[in-house]
């Protein structure tokens, strides 16, 4: 009779569908060619972060650490992060925008 009943029971918990929640996705995109963070967690959920001028070689650690405030930020919010990629606007690379995809399991 035992046996019958936990059979019964691992039946009907395999035959209930699976009830994930998708994970919380964050995409952060650095823009070279209008000097700007941009932090997007869904839509009319965006804010956009104005960097100095991106030629002048002191701007560069301003940048720097505003990137890192926006890293620091969303790992403290349990984002890990999954992937980054660099896509060429231009022929000669002069304008690029880097992108993170953080992910919060």
């Amino acid at each position: 009779m035992r046996t019958f009943l936990l059979s019964a029971v691992f039946t009907a918990m395999l035959s209930l569908p699976a009830s994930a929640t998708p994970p919380s996705v964050v995409l952060v995109q650095m823009h070279s060619r209008n000097s700007t963070i941009t932090i997007t967690r869904g839509p009319r959920n965006t804010r956009t972060i104005e960097l100095d001028a991106p030629h002048a070689v002191k701007n560069y650690d301003a940048a720097a650490e505003k990137l890192l405030a926006v890293f620091s930020e969303l790992y403290a919010d349990g984002y890990e992060l999954k992937n980054s990629t660099v896509s060429d606007i231009t022929a000669n690379a002069a304008s690029e925008t880097v992108t993170y995809v953080f992910v919060k399991p």
